[in-house]
């Protein structure tokens, strides 16, 4: 145990100089680490070093929790892991969002230069996550990012989730290495082969399985349903942001499915008196019409 604190420690002594552009992130997986609201299920923490100059090269830093009969307190954890993203964000040069049984099956966050694999994430049934890479500002280059991601579950009686954090090369540096080891991943019962194991590309090799109406209907339906479980705050924004950007591009839908959506919308905004809400609700319903 003392040898695992020691490593944790190193980590975050590692990082401190270079999370100012995530400084929020960072600060809300702390509180969520030293809450006593939640329990420590597994946790994974690797550094990564030059040998010649000690320079960071990779590390992966992974916790997995549970909040049991998580009430306000429990809850609010998560919403203040949402805000910081949204905090964060502007800083960020990607951030996705998704969720487990839509398109992306799991995804891999790389770590060090990628050869070896990654940290899964939306690997929960019925999960939800969000993932920002941030440049690490103290390489000249800018080849080499730090990626931040949060999954959850919410049920009656408990959260269930992971925070990750990892460092890593970027993925357009990756892509221009003359050599990448392939890798594979199954989705739907078909076998997958991929070059590179960062969500981008990840996202990218499957986007081209996006075109059905019922693949849509699958995210919008998912989308729905979390939005449904918590309409309102950060949470219920970062679902209702999702749905909106559905909306934007509705061109596998035929005239039907657009008004069954619609519909759906309408119950939806009755949900909620946000009004940023809303708005972005009634967007998507003129973004159907269209």
């Amino acid at each position: 145990m003392k040898s695992k604190k020691l490593m944790v420690a190193a980590v975050l002594m590692l990082t401190a100089t270079t999370a100012l552009a995530q400084q929020h992130i960072q600060e809300a997986f702390d509180a969520l680490r030293q809450s006593k609201a939640q329990q420590e299920v597994w946790s994974e923490n690797s550094v990564e070093k030059d040998p010649a100059t000690g320079k960071l090269e990779g590390l992966n830093d992974t916790y997995d929790f549970v909040i049991m009969q998580p009430g306000q307190k429990g809850k609010k954890l998560i919403n203040n892991i949402l805000k910081a993203f949204e905090q964060d964000e502007p800083a960020a040069y990607s951030v996705s969002r998704g969720g487990h049984n839509t398109l992306e099956r799991y995804v891999l966050l790389a770590v060090g230069n990628g050869d070896t694999g990654g940290v899964p994430i939306s690997q929960i049934e019925g999960s939800t996550h969000i993932y920002a890479c941030f440049l690490d500002l103290n390489d000249s280059l800018r080849n080499h990012r730090y990626a931040y991601a949060l999954e959850w579950v919410e049920k009656d009686d408990y959260i269930k989730g992971r925070i990750v954090k990892t460092y890593a090369t970027t993925l357009k540096f990756r892509q221009q290495k003359p050599a990448r080891s392939g890798r594979k991943i199954i989705l739907n019962g078909t076998t997958l082969a991929f070059d590179d194991t960062d969500f981008n590309s990840l996202s990218s090799s499957l986007s081209t399985f996006s075109n059905s109406s019922e693949t849509w209907l699958t995210q919008f339906n998912t989308y729905k349903n979390q939005f449904l479980n918590n309409p309102s705050g950060a949470t219920g924004s970062s679902y209702a942001t999702q749905i909106y950007k559905l909306c934007k591009n509705v061109g596998s839908l035929d005239d039907a499915e657009k008004n069954m959506v619609a519909t759906q919308i309408q119950k939806l905004r009755k949900k909620t008196k946000d009004e940023f809400i809303q708005q972005l609700f009634d967007m998507s319903i003129e973004r159907l019409k269209k």
